[in-house]
C-alpha cells in the first residue's frame, strides 16, 4: 500500500486529533459522573457505605489493570479496534447497569468498565504521540490535557442534576449515549494513527514494562503521582457522604463543589505552567507538598476539635487540590520523557500505577467510617508526606532544575 500524500496525511492527523478530544473525557466522566448519586444508591439497595463506595474503587482498580494491558496491547495492535471493541462492550455494561441489577452485578459490572474504559483511554491518548512531534506535540498535548480534565470537572455537576431529575441510573444511561458516539467515531472518523513498522509482538511490548519497573526515575516518580492524586479519589470516594448524609446537602449542591475543585486542580497546572520557566522544579514540589501536609494536620486536629461543616471540607481542600496539581504535569512530563518509543506503555503503566495505588490508600480511608471527616484528613497526611518525601526526597536531584 502506497504512502499518504501530504494532503491526506494532515486531513487524517486532524481527523485523529478531534476524535481523540471526543474520546479522552469519557474515562474521567465514567469515574465521577455517578458519585452525587452515592447515598442514593446506598438507600436503594439498603447497603452501607463501603458497599456503595466499592462501586467506585473496583472501577478504579478495573480502570489501573485494564490500562497497563492496554499499553502494551494498543502500541502492538493499533489504536483504533481496540478503541472501538473496548468502547462497543463499555457501551453494553453501562445499559446493564442502568437496568438496576442486584448490587454485586453492579459491582461486577463496574470493574468490567474500568477495564473496558482503559482501552479508549489509552488508545486516543496515544494519538498524540503518533501524530504530533516536538513543539506540535505540546501543543496538542496541552488540548488533550485540557479535554481530559472536562471529565472530571463537569461530569459530577451533571450528575448531580440527573440524580435529582431522572434517579440514579440516568448517569449510567448518559454515559451509555456518549459511548455509542465514541464508539461510531472510531468505525467512521478516526484513522488507525500507529506507524504499522513501529508495532511489535505482543510480548515484546510488555517486555519494556521490565524496563520502566527497574529504571530508577519512571518508577518512583509514579508512585509519587499516585499518593498525589490519592487526594482527589479520596474525596470523591468519602465527600458525598459528608456533604449529602451527614451535612443535609443536595447532589447538586455537591456537584457544583466538585465543579470548583476541578476547576482549582486545572488551575494549579495552569500556575504550573507560569512559574515552571522562572522556579525551579524542586523548589515547587517541595512547597506545594509540604503546605499541603501542613493544611492536611492542621484540619485533623480542628476536626477532632469539633469542626466538622462544608467549608471545613471544601476550602483546604480546594487549596490541596491547586497545590498538589501543581507537581502532577512535573511528574507526568518526567515519566514519559524515559520512555519516548513506548508511548502507550510508558503513559498506561504510570496512569495505572497511580489509579490501583490510590483505589488502595482511599479503600483504607473508606473503611474508617466515622461522623465527621477525620479519615479523609489522616488519608490526606500520609498522601501528601509520600509526595514529599518521594519528590523532594528520593527525586531530588532529577528536579533540580529549571524547565525552559
Amino acid at each position: 500500500m502506497s504512502e499518504p500524500d501530504l494532503g491526506t496525511a494532515e486531513i487524517n492527523r486532524n481527523r485523529a486529533f478531534y476524535s481523540m478530544l471526543i474520546m479522552v473525557p469519557l474515562g474521567g466522566a465514567a469515574t465521577d459522573i455517578y458519585i452525587p448519586s452515592l447515598p442514593a444508591m446506598k438507600n436503594y439497595f439498603q447497603a452501607d457505605r463501603f458497599a456503595v463506595q466499592s462501586t467506585l474503587l473496583i472501577f478504579m482498580a478495573g480502570y489501573g489493570v485494564g490500562q497497563i494491558i492496554a499499553g502494551p496491547l494498543t502500541d502492538s495492535m493499533g489504536r483504533r479496534i481496540p478503541i472501538l471493541l473496548s468502547t462497543i462492550l463499555f457501551v453494553i455494561a453501562c445499559v446493564g447497569i442502568a437496568m438496576a441489577p442486584p448490587l454485586w452485578l453492579v459491582i461486577a459490572l463496574r470493574a468490567t468498565q474500568g477495564v473496558l474504559v482503559a482501552f479508549s483511554a489509552v488508545g486516543a491518548r496515544a494519538i498524540i504521540a503518533d501524530c504530533y512531534e516536538s513543539s506540535e506535540r505540546i501543543k496538542a498535548a496541552n488540548w488533550m490535557t485540557i479535554a481530559w480534565a472536562t471529565g472530571p470537572i463537569l461530569s459530577p455537576a451533571l450528575g448531580g442534576y440527573l440524580q435529582i431529575w431522572f434517579g440514579w441510573t440516568a448517569s449510567f444511561w448518559f454515559l451509555a449515549g456518549w459511548g455509542t458516539i465514541v464508539a461510531i467515531i472510531a468505525a467512521i472518523l478516526l484513522p488507525e494513527t500507529r506507524v504499522h513498522s513501529l508495532r511489535q509482538p505482543l510480548g515484546k511490548a510488555f517486555a519494556v514494562y521490565r524496563r520502566m519497573a527497574i529504571d530508577r526515575i519512571y518508577l518512583p516518580t509514579a508512585l509519587g503521582m499516585a499518593c498525589l492524586i490519592s487526594v482527589m479519589y479520596g474525596f470523591e470516594s468519602l465527600a458525598p457522604f459528608y456533604i449529602q448524609t451527614d451535612l443535609q446537602h443536595s447532589p447538586v449542591f455537591y456537584g457544583h463543589l466538585q465543579l470548583l475543585l476541578g476547576c482549582l486542580w486545572l488551575g494549579g497546572n495552569f500556575f504550573n505552567r507560569i512559574i515552571s520557566s522562572n522556579v525551579k522544579v524542586i523548589r515547587s514540589i517541595t512547597a506545594a507538598a509540604g503546605i499541603s501536609l501542613l493544611i492536611s494536620i492542621m484540619m485533623l486536629v480542628l476536626d477532632l476539635s469539633g469542626m466538622f461543616n462544608v467549608a471545613a471540607l471544601v476550602v483546604p481542600t480546594g487549596i490541596i487540590y491547586f497545590l498538589m496539581a501543581m507537581i502532577w504535569p512535573n511528574g507526568y512530563e518526567k515519566c514519559l520523557a524515559r520512555f519516548q518509543h513506548s508511548g502507550g506503555s510508558a503513559n498506561a503503566l504510570v496512569s495505572g500505577l497511580f489509579i490501583i495505588v490510590s483505589a488502595v490508600f482511599t479503600a483504607i480511608a473508606t473503611l474508617l467510617e466515622a461522623p465527621t471527616a477525620w479519615p479523609m484528613w489522616v488519608l490526606y497526611i500520609f498522601v501528601t508526606a509520600a509526595t514529599l518525601f518521594v519528590f523532594a526526597g528520593l527525586l531530588r536531584k532529577e528536579f533540580d532544575h529549571v524547565i525552559k
